[in-house]
């Protein structure tokens, strides 16, 4: 059989290699000691860098597309109690099998991987049902993630610290053409109506939809495996999850099924009782829930019907299945209600012809509630789905929905309103409808656990210098963008810089990076169409820094450290103000290219080699779902003190005149003075007069300003401390090399590009 072997996590180019299953079994039964103890489980860094496999025929880039067929399944079996380790032989019995614990195997929390020979290679278009009929025939409790095709599991590793699980079995394959024939007949283990629903996959994203923040927040920490809550606050917070369970998901999920969401979520918990006994009491709760769920389903039916029968006619008909309305939430379906009604002379119900019913049944009612919805990003209308044709001209869309509305049964009860007045409902339907794409993106991410943020420069921009500093302002980059994306308007006025030649690719990884989200407009700080630009993107390039002239950079400064814009839309009646959700990521061809003295701490210079689209393009969904979960953690976005030093050394190295004369001058003053008179920290003044010659009176505060770039681009960091007489004057130290260097015997160095007469002796 084909199989894929790789060197690290990260390695993304597959060495195939054709096995027997007795070469593979012997493989996965022999596990080798890495030196991580005491370990962590299964977050331990030193699993990271372990080789991997995968039973897959696949083409030169590790990615799910480029899988050709799978040979063999594999079952991860993570946090299997004792008693289901015991089971285990009896549900394999009677078909091959290689079983080794994994990295993260505790007595008492076992971690266990099961690999089983298929008669023939699955097709990448037969997997899915492949794997799903072996799981219901094997009755194993798998991972859901073992279904991803580009998976690479780690070999068998441990710690030492623990007993290891290691056997084999003899039987037979899994026959892929029995199982296939078993994926299309009709599953007896639930009913028919679940279909898709009954996967833990769609289960958890229906869950994730609930509309409450407090029970998303809850949602989010159950599903991460995170504890119920502290003692005292459970059983309530308990009751709350039940409910969400029971007023979104299906009502024909299996109580198992529930409960397998939380699993370890309950195993995290101290509860008084035990887990088991959690179980329980989560199954008595969700029932109890799903009784007051059925009461309330009936009695909304009973009370839409008798709405529409005083109207004369029958309820509209959704165009597809909404979410059902949690606990103690409106119905949406009782929306009807809030419709104005007219009663004729002869006793008859009518529409009442009004604003107020155009907004009711634009927002409301089936056939468009949430057709009409405001994007917060792109600050436009959009039109999703609907009972109108797609394709609409925006021009006319007020038009076309009051022909619909006219001639609609709505319209035959009265509602017949103008394009006119149906124009403004238009925008105020939508803005009730708002959403955040970015935000919705960022959330729905689940990170690995591999750490990826941190080398990402170095990664997948080839870039060359610090290694401290690369890392750092990746991984601040990153969370200082998904901080813009998810808390709109916080602070974040520094600016990653791509240098790199002409055709390395720069704006199109960024364009990766941000997808839909990114502009490449050019920006002009005194026009109103780039504040507008700045709040309907995530990314914004700024394209050739070098070509900002001097005259801007305080213009543009105050533009990038913003925290909201303010414009008037398009055809908009007043100005609006957003928060700005836009980072700024300059690119340049150019060396030279800062022309603002001042502030470089807010300029992170990258200097990139090459730059890997492919692997950025397979890890950019891992890449912000790391940065999320380091937001959360409540990892700063911004430098501390010394990294901001280290950051102002490497902007001011790319200032226009950091490499002329005066830096030379500077540097020639130390190495003519002997190593014991050499000052550890100096000043501004004492630098520009005697390494410059520079005459007191004309040392200004441009004049200063340049000689300290000079200085930070030499390597010297900037402190303060309190003189004799109070003061708190700024010093620099000196770099230790040249208070150590060897002492040179030269000539002065007359620099030719001082800005300022130097004294003449």
């Amino acid at each position: 059989m084909l199989i894929a072997f790789f060197d690290t996590v990260t390695d993304t180019q597959p060495k195939p290699q054709d096995v027997t299953w007795e070469e593979l079994k012997r493989l996965l039964t022999t596990h080798t000691v890495s030196a991580c103890a005491p370990c962590v489980g299964h977050k331990c860094p030193v699993k990271l860098e372990q080789r991997g496999w995968a039973p897959v025929d696949i083409g030169p880039i590790r990615r799910s597309e480029h899988v050709r067929a799978v040979t063999a399944a594999v079952f991860d079996l993570d946090g299997l109690s004792d008693e289901g380790l015991s089971a285990l032989p009896q549900r394999l019995d009677g078909y091959a099998a290689a079983v080794h614990s994994t990295h993260g195997h505790r007595p008492g929390n076992n971690s266990l991987r099961v690999v089983v020979p298929l008669t023939r290679p699955a097709l990448r278009s037969e997997w899915p049902a492949v794997r799903a009929a072996a799981v219901r025939l094997l009755d194993l409790p798998a991972d859901p993630s073992t279904k991803d095709l580009g998976r690479m599991y780690f070999l068998p590793n441990h710690s030492g610290e623990h007993p290891t699980v290691a056997w084999t079995r003899e039987g037979h394959a899994l026959d892929v053409d029995a199982l296939l024939v078993h994926s299309r007949a009709p599953s007896q283990s639930a009913p028919a109506t679940m279909g898709a629903a009954a996967d833990l996959f769609d289960l958890r994203a229906l869950l994730r939809r609930v509309r409450k923040p407090e029970h998303r927040e809850l949602i989010r920490r159950t599903l991460a495996g995170e504890p119920l809550a502290e003692r005292g606050a459970q059983d309530t917070t308990l009751n709350t999850l039940m409910s969400c369970c029971a007023f979104v998901l299906p009502l024909e999920t299996p109580e198992d099924v529930v409960l397998e969401l939380f699993r370890d979520c309950f195993a995290a918990t101290d509860w008084g009782e035990g887990t088991e006994h959690l179980r329980e009491q989560a199954r008595l709760k969700l029932r109890r829930h799903r009784a007051r769920r059925t009461e309330a389903d009936a009695k909304r039916l009973a009370e839409n019907e008798a709405i529409w029968r005083a109207l004369g006619t029958r309820p509209p008909t959704a165009q597809a299945p909404g979410l059902a309305p949690e606990e103690g939430e409106e119905d949406p379906e009782a929306w009807g209600r809030n419709l104005i009604m007219d009663i004729s002379s002869k006793g008859d119900s009518r529409l009442r012809n009004c604003e107020a019913n155009v907004f009711t049944v634009l927002l409301s009612s089936p056939e468009w509630r949430g057709v009409l919805r405001f994007n917060e990003v792109s600050k436009r209308l959009e039109v999703v789905g609907g009972p109108l044709p797609p394709g609409l001209d925006p021009e006319t869309l007020d038009v076309e929905i009051a022909n619909w509305l006219q001639q609609s049964e709505y319209g035959r009860l009265g509602l017949q309103p103008k394009a006119a007045v149906v124009a403004p409902q238009i925008l105020a339907v939508a803005k009730r409808n708002r959403y955040d794409p970015v935000a919705d993106y960022l959330q729905a991410l689940e990170w690995d656990g591999v750490p990826r943020l941190a080398g990402m420069l170095a990664r997948y921009f080839g870039a060359e210098g610090d290694v401290a500093h690369l890392r750092t302002i990746g991984e601040k980059f990153a969370i200082g963008a998904v901080a813009r994306a998810l808390r709109p308007g916080c602070k974040v006025d520094t600016v990653l810089i791509l240098e790199g030649p002409q055709g390395l690719r720069k704006s199109t990884a960024l364009r990766v990076l941000a997808g839909d989200w990114f502009s490449d407009a050019p920006i002009d700080v005194h026009n109103k169409d780039s504040a507008m630009l700045a709040s309907q993107f995530w990314f914004i390039e700024l394209a050739e820094l070098s070509t900002l002239r001097r005259a801007e950079n305080q213009p543009f400064k105050g533009f990038i450290s913003r925290t909201e814009d303010t414009y008037r839309p398009p055809y908009g009646r007043a100005n609006v103000k957003t928060p700005r959700r836009c980072i700024f990521v300059g690119t340049t061809n150019d060396d030279a290219y800062l022309k603002d003295p001042t502030g470089h701490r807010r300029y992170w210079p990258v200097h990139c080699t090459h730059i890997d689209i492919e692997a950025l393009r397979q890890d950019r969904n891992q890449l912000w779902a790391e940065a999320v979960v380091l937001l959360q953690r409540g990892e700063p976005w911004w430098l501390s003190e010394e990294d901001a030093q280290r950051a102002e050394a490497q902007a001011a190295l790319r200032a226009e005149g950091a490499g002329d004369g005066r830096g030379e001058a500077i540097v020639q003053w130390f190495l003519r003075t002997p190593k014991e008179r050499r000052p550890a920290e100096v000043s501004i003044l004492q630098v520009a007069t005697d390494a410059l010659g520079m005459p007191v009176a004309q040392v200004d505060h441009r004049a200063s300003t340049e000689v300290g770039t000079c200085l930070v681009a030499l390597g010297f960091t900037k402190h303060q401390r309190r003189s004799a007489d109070g003061r708190r004057p700024r010093m620099y130290r000196t770099p230790e090399d040249l208070l150590t260097a060897n002492q040179e015997a030269r000539q002065p160095y007359m620099p030719p590009s001082v800005a300022v007469p130097m004294h003449r002796t």
